[in-house]
């Protein structure tokens, strides 16, 4: 019987490791129910390797965030992001999220949030081994991981598309209040982010 294919390289981590998303936020006031926009870069840096409390090797991402019209980075937070034999993590403001499970197969599920809350959040395996062209970037083998909660009231969706031997490449958050009369969105916001350079 073959081996599984835990196919680390979708969620890789080194050092120096740059990513550039441009990202396209909506927010909408919950007192006037109008909409926001707005629209600006970040950078992911892998600045350094360091033990986590559990003997891991997590890696340091410094996060800078700029508008398209700007030159200068500025910096934002900082991210921590663990690759482990089962699973791949990222803490980013105090909560750790599981990103991905291995060995990667389309069909499984796990608990998003398993690590910082105890609701559960169950994320699938949707789509794996796909070519995904996003603008002038063309990714020859993709993972798609889904979350979907919705009812009369609440919606919230999340997609996020992760190359090999690039990571995540594009996401698309949703997460609104829905007036139950007439089904609009009353409160909440919604994103989509998109890779546009790398190295």
């Amino acid at each position: 019987m073959p081996s599984p294919d835990f196919n680390y390289n979708f969620y890789p981590l080194a050092l120096n490791k740059v990513l550039i998303y441009e990202v396209d936020s909506t927010a909408i006031d919950e007192f006037t129910k109008r909409e926001k926009n707005f629209r600006f870069q970040i950078k992911d840096s892998v600045a350094e390797t360091y033990k986590d409390a559990t003997n891991r090797t997590a890696y340091r991402i410094e996060r800078y965030k700029k508008l398209a019209s700007e030159s200068l980075w500025k910096f934002q937070k900082t991210i921590s992001r663990v690759l482990s034999t089962r699973s791949a993590e990222e803490t980013i403001d105090n909560k750790t999220f599981v990103r991905l499970v291995f060995p990667t197969k389309v069909g499984t599920t796990w608990n998003g949030k398993a690590k910082s809350d105890p609701t559960d959040k169950e994320f699938t395996i949707t789509d794996l081994y796909d070519t995904f062209l996003l603008d002038n970037l063309k990714f020859k083998s993709t993972l798609v991981t889904h979350f979907e909660e919705v009812n009369l009231i609440r919606e919230d969706k999340e997609t996020y598309t992760y190359a090999q031997d690039v990571g995540l490449v594009a996401a698309n958050v949703r997460a609104v209040d829905v007036d139950i009369s007439n089904q609009k969105v009353t409160n909440g916001f919604f994103y989509t982010m998109k890779l546009i350079a790398y190295r």
